[in-house]
């Protein structure tokens, strides 16, 4: 049984439900009927005895023997008549079922008529006498004593109610089969979507990457406002409801759950199950992304962390012997008459300056970012810190774009460190388009107000047209000394993910063949 299926299981178990109601129906309803139809019955033999006594009175008179013969006989063909004696009025026996008793005398049977002067039963365990006085008018001319048993009476009762018992039963075991054949065919559409979502689940371990794709939701009657506010559009309501779902995330489960638009959209408990899973598995999904941004979010700041420290001690060693290379170099330059000495002393100096600049770079990538906050306003800072590479941008021929949202409030950041994010990014994108032949050449810096899962949003997004970077190496843009570039440090986008880290800020790519894409995110009620 437990290795049936839910369809045969619920086919079975209705049948023998079922069964079990119509034979113990089938069985009280016997038991009753036995009952009422006995005693029905018996009434009726009386009652034919009765009738077969008063149809041959006139033969008592006239002392027709021939005839009160022919009465015993008809008395005794009826069904379960034992014996049949006929008394005259002097209590001798002139008619009996047995003919060997004619012509006796039964005082005892004549006393028991003078006792009841009307029509009795005498009822001795299953044997019943029916005693009944043959009157005229009311004068007695005879006496009749028909004996008859009751289990006979009972067995044949028995039969009748047998054969009846059969048809009903046959009739039910019809009614049994069209069930289990209607109940397996019911129950296998009903449990449809059950067997769907199973499949679902089991599928669900192996595919918990893979986008959410969400099946038979769309309810158009429904209105696409979201009534919670968590999204621009119902999911219920849209065609792209894995889009939003995969969107809100544990929001659906947390805020759509409860929300008077699907308590009163949804329609069984078998559609609510399903949407739960849809509801659960966006949720799962949402809760393994941020686990995996947070694995990485912590590899990278123990790698910045692990980094800084070596890169503090190994450049603080190099600058020192940085600084005797360079004055070495200075003093041969000046006090060596000696073109050729002149030539490579330059060449050392160059070259130990360039090697200062990264030494320096390392110091300041090891040291502790620790930001003053201070209300500011985004907008400006961005307007003040991009009018230092305008020129630069300009003799690129790249074409620089400023949209910002004048709707943005003032907030609290670091102005020094929020302006190198904005350095190190357009510096980025500047030497990525500087590369790139052929037009469009563009720099957008987009700054948005918006509101997304009950709380405001500043979105600060930095784009270019360039040719984006490789999927091979999006994961360690952000690790240090990770470059592309041949006379790059590597530090420069680590630096602006501590930065923003710092300020509890977050940062995210978004790179293909067409450009690339840095969104910082700030939550104003997290400042």
């Amino acid at each position: 049984m437990k290795n049936l299926s839910i369809q045969w299981k619920i086919a079975f178990l209705t049948s023998v439900y079922i069964l079990i109601i119509l034979v113990g129906s089938i069985l009280f309803a016997v038991a009753n009927f036995e009952k009422n139809l006995l005693k029905e019955r018996e009434k009726n033999t009386v009652k034919s005895i009765v009738n077969i006594i008063e149809s041959y009175k006139d033969f008592f008179i006239v002392r027709n023997l021939e005839k009160i013969d022919e009465m015993v006989k008809t008395i005794s063909s009826l069904e379960s008549i034992d014996e049949v004696v006929v008394l005259d009025i002097d209590g001798r026996i002139i008619g009996h079922s047995d003919i060997g008793n004619l012509g006796k005398f039964s005082r005892e049977l004549l006393d028991k008529f003078g006792q009841k002067k009307e029509a009795f039963l005498e009822k001795n365990k299953n044997l019943i006498k029916y005693f009944y006085p043959v009157t005229v008018e009311t004068t007695p001319i005879g006496y009749v004593v028909t004996s008859y048993d009751r289990e006979i009476l009972k067995a044949s009762v028995d039969f009748d109610i047998l054969k009846i018992a059969i048809q009903t039963l046959s009739i039910s075991f019809f009614v049994i089969f069209a069930s289990f054949i209607g109940t397996f065919v019911i129950s296998g559409i009903m449990i449809r979507p059950i067997k769907v979502l199973k499949d679902k689940i089991v599928n669900l371990a192996s595919n918990i990457d893979k986008p959410l794709k969400v099946e038979k939701v769309f309810k158009p009657k429904l209105s696409k406002e979201c009534t919670k506010g968590i999204s621009e559009e119902c999911w219920l309501s849209s065609e792209n409801a894995s889009k939003i779902m995969q969107e809100l995330g544990e929001l659906t489960l947390r805020e759509c759950q409860n929300c008077p638009k699907y308590k009163n959209s949804v329609s069984g408990e078998i559609e609510e199950l399903t949407y739960s899973f849809y509801m659960m598995t966006a949720s799962l999904q949402d809760y393994l992304k941020k686990l995996e941004e947070a694995y990485k979010e912590r590899e990278t700041l123990n790698c910045l962390a692990s980094m800084g420290e070596m890169s503090a001690k190994i450049a603080h060693e190099i600058k020192n012997a940085l600084y005797a290379i360079g004055n070495a170099a200075d003093y041969m330059r000046r006090n060596v008459n000696n073109p050729l000495v002149k030539e490579f002393s330059t060449v050392i100096r160059n070259e130990v300056n360039r090697l200062n600049e990264i030494t320096v770079s390392f110091l300041n990538f090891s040291k502790l970012i620790e930001p003053k906050f201070e209300y500011h306003n985004l907008n400006s800072v961005i307007e003040e810190s991009i009018k230092l590479l305008e020129d630069d941008f300009k003799n690129e021929n790249i074409q620089l774009q400023l949209e910002l949202d004048t709707n943005i409030p003032k907030i609290k950041f670091d102005k020094n460190l929020f302006k190198q994010i904005i350095l190190n990014l357009a510096i980025n994108a500047l030497d990525t388009l500087r590369e790139k032949k052929e037009p469009p050449k563009v720099f957008k810096i987009q700054t948005k107000l918006i509101e997304k899962q009950n709380s405001k949003i500043i979105r600060i997004t930095f784009e270019d047209s360039g040719t984006g970077i490789p999927e091979e190496i999006k994961d360690k843009i952000f690790k240090p000394f990770f470059s592309t570039k041949t006379k790059g440090t590597g530090l420069g986008l680590p630096i602006v993910y501590k930065i923003v880290y710092s300020h509890g800020w977050s940062i995210n790519l978004d790179s293909n063949n067409k450009g690339t894409r840095f969104i910082i995110e700030i939550k104003l009620n997290s400042n």
